[in-house]
């Protein structure tokens, strides 16, 4: 048995090379962060459509007044009109300026 193990540990019959083992990192890490990007997207796009039907549940409620016997209460009254989370604003990671300095006289 301690024959075969050392044999099998000596073998390097398929051993790979660091170059071969960087490129599967390589393609890996590009592969994860691909993954990842369009993850981030699908779960924005979940959250977004979650507030907007949150936004969606109406509030409003309507209470009659009453009135007899010579007496009166107003009703009350109040309106939800449904709003929608705005869409968002992709911002750049700069924003050029342009410095104008005029000379001192």
């Amino acid at each position: 048995m301690s024959k075969l193990l050392a044999k099998l540990w000596s073998d390097d019959c398929g051993a790979l090379i660091a170059a071969e083992f960087l490129f599967v990192a390589t393609i890996l890490v590009i592969g994860i962060i691909v993954g990842l990007a369009n993850v981030r997207d699908a779960v924005n796009t979940e959250l977004s459509e979650l507030a907007n039907a949150i936004l969606a549940l109406s509030q409003g409620y309507t209470i009659s007044g009453q009135s007899g016997c010579c007496a009166e209460v107003q009703g009350s009254q109040t309106l939800d009109l449904p709003g929608l989370v705005p869409e968002t604003v992709c911002v750049p990671n700069f924003i050029l300026s342009d410095i104008n300095q005029t000379p001192c006289n």
